[in-house]
């Protein structure tokens, strides 16, 4: 009898170790990045080259497009998680309802450039210029209409020009007197070749919160999922700022020829991700204040019309306290 017993126990043992040993189940998670692969995402692919989301049970799958390909496909359930800026989850159609969850920038990367012989050096400049923007859409125009507020002008004195993501060029071409495009991407790359610019940091007129992490109402649902790739997203996010090279050399295996002069982009981005505010709670989250001023912004502009407070755009609620500080 007890030797039964024995060899039952062992038995259960051998069960139980088998079945430690056996590979974690891996749940797939479909995440949308904006445009095309860049070092810029580079907290994403640090993530998954040390194993951050594997490690909570996640097969992450990386999507690019424009964000206004990935919306649709994160509200069909096509994706899980899409990057992009804070103002779109307010700005999102009729009956679209996204979550902003982790913050990747403190604030938007927004920056108007010029060139030199145009002696645009402060935001009263600008009037009678021609600014060329993407279009009236996206951070860049609430930049743009937070600027000229702040210098006490209106769309009416100065004209916008609509150029799309040709900003490099028509600023080069003369095409346009001024361009909005980011801090961490044109003149960086006019720096690089030479060109001497003046650049207007945009971003710090504009209250909102920068690009960072959202999901759907659906996705949403399952908590369980939101903690984990979140919590990954986080400790990568933290692994950057304390090893930009790391982050860097785990770009290259999936930014295509991405070369040693882009590592001033990931510099420039990391700058980005910390404020007083995370200095207070911990990277990724997002200041409340900030999503108050912005939904102000937006709707004494007439670009969103909605009676929902502020706090139903974003959560801090899955982040973990005090990460990367």
């Amino acid at each position: 009898m007890v030797r039964r017993k024995i060899i039952r126990v062992v038995l259960l043992l051998l069960i139980a170790l088998t079945s430690l040993s056996q590979p974690q189940e891996m749940q797939k998670v479909r995440v949308g990045l904006g445009y095309l692969p860049d070092v810029q995402f580079a907290p994403f692919y640090l993530g998954m080259v040390e194993g951050l989301y594997a490690q909570q049970g996640l097969e992450v799958e990386f999507q690019h497009g424009f964000v206004t390909e990935l919306y649709p496909l994160l509200a069909q359930g096509k994706l899980e998680f899409v990057v992009g800026d804070a103002e779109d989850v307010m700005s999102l159609p009729t009956g679209t309802r996204f979550k902003y969850l982790m913050a990747m920038y403190q604030k938007v990367p927004n920056a108007l450039f010029s060139l030199a012989d145009k002696n645009i050096t402060t935001i009263e400049d600008l009037r009678g210029k021609k600014i060329g923007i993407p279009g009236m859409f996206g951070s860049s125009y609430t930049s743009l209409q937070a600027v000229l507020q702040a210098a006490g002008l209106t769309e009416q004195d100065v004209t916008v020009e609509q150029i799309g993501f040709t900003q490099l060029e028509a600023v080069l071409s003369n095409r346009v007197d001024i361009a909005m495009g980011f801090i961490n991407n044109e003149p960086i790359v006019l720096k690089n070749q030479g060109v001497d610019i003046n650049v207007i940091d945009a971003g710090q007129y504009n209250p909102a919160p920068g690009n960072g992490i959202m999901t759907s109402e659906e996705v949403l649902a399952n908590t369980d999922l939101v903690q984990r790739f979140v919590a990954a997203s986080q400790e990568a996010l933290a692994l950057t700022l304390q090893d930009p090279q790391k982050a860097f050399d785990a770009s290259k295996q999936y930014v295509e020829n991405l070369g040693d002069d882009r590592m001033e982009v990931l510099m420039t981005s990391i700058a980005l991700y910390s404020s007083d505010y995370t200095k207070e709670t911990g990277l990724g989250f997002t200041n409340p204040k900030g999503w108050e001023k912005t939904l102000e912004l937006l709707t004494s502009t007439g670009r969103v019309t909605t009676d929902l407070p502020a706090d139903s755009f974003y959560s801090n609620e899955f982040l973990t306290p005090d990460v990367g500080n």
